[in-house]
């Protein structure tokens, strides 16, 4: 484990924070004059050499331990109540308990980009339908979704490790879904009435093809993970879809499109 050191003030601070989630930081301690990121591999930083950036390897602890410090029970939307595993809340009246999940895979709901796909996955799905989370990390999108009245799940992840802890977490949870390591390059075409995807910019944009592939006519698909500054050249790669919903949360976006009508795959 590594710690990424960066001098920053309060100006410009949290756009700054924006970017080292990006970049898949496991947490962040804030400091007066400086940010300290971690990250379970050091990584070329010179797109960073303004905050004068410095590494420190850190003594092995705990770290799922260190990082449910503070996490406490969250209503999100207006229907989810997100409790980490450990506690045995229960959902307010009108509410549906979510449990959320410490580790290191990613979205574990307590993150901006997170919450903004679940709401738009909340006011997006009606019920019945085919549901897909494409890159779904700690599987926390798919579990909202059958919570949510899903028709069927289908979920996919690059990474072995993470789809693995995935499959344990839906198997505690009772969510019965297809998942499979991998990419929705392995689904047929217009499988998913909503496809839901929480990965960077450059992730999407690099799979926007598939991820349009895989939309079946009348579908949404829910883009979240970018940032503002990324906005238009995400919205640009599916030049035949429209916006239905833009939402954010300091520079984090999320858009919701559906297909132009009578646009053709």
């Amino acid at each position: 484990m590594y710690s990424l050191w960066l001098e920053c003030g309060t100006e410009g601070r949290d756009e700054l924070v924006a970017e080292l989630f990006e970049l898949g930081t496991l947490g962040i301690t804030e400091h007066p004059a400086a940010l300290q990121a971690f990250f379970e591999e050091r990584f070329d930083v010179t797109g960073l050499a303004a905050w004068k950036p410095r590494w420190e390897e850190e003594a092995a602890q705990d770290w799922v331990a260190v990082s449910r410090k503070g996490w406490e029970p969250a209503a999100v939307g207006e229907r989810l109540f997100l409790v980490p595993d450990w506690r045995d809340d229960a959902a307010p009246a009108g509410r549906v308990r979510l449990t959320v999940h410490a580790g290191m895979a990613s979205g574990s709901g307590y993150s901006d980009p997170t919450q903004l796909a679940l709401e738009a996955l909340e006011k997006h799905l009606r019920g019945g339908e085919t549901v897909l989370d494409v890159g779904t990390g700690s599987g926390i999108l798919t579990a909202a979704a059958a919570l949510l009245g899903a028709g069927k799940l289908l979920a996919c992840e690059i990474e072995a490790e993470a789809a693995g802890q995935a499959a344990r977490n839906f198997l505690a949870a009772g969510v019965s879904v297809q998942l499979f390591v991998g990419s929705p390059r392995s689904l047929a075409g217009g499988v998913a009435d909503l496809v839901a995807a929480n990965l960077n910019a450059m992730s999407i944009l690099g799979s926007a093809g598939e991820l349009r592939r895989v939309l079946a006519p009348g579908g949404r698909l829910i883009l979240s993970g970018f940032r503002e500054r990324r906005m238009e050249e995400v919205r640009k790669a599916f030049p035949d879809c429209e916006v239905v919903r833009e939402t954010g949360r300091l520079y984090w976006r999320c858009l919701v499109l559906g297909l132009i009508s009578g646009s053709r795959k």
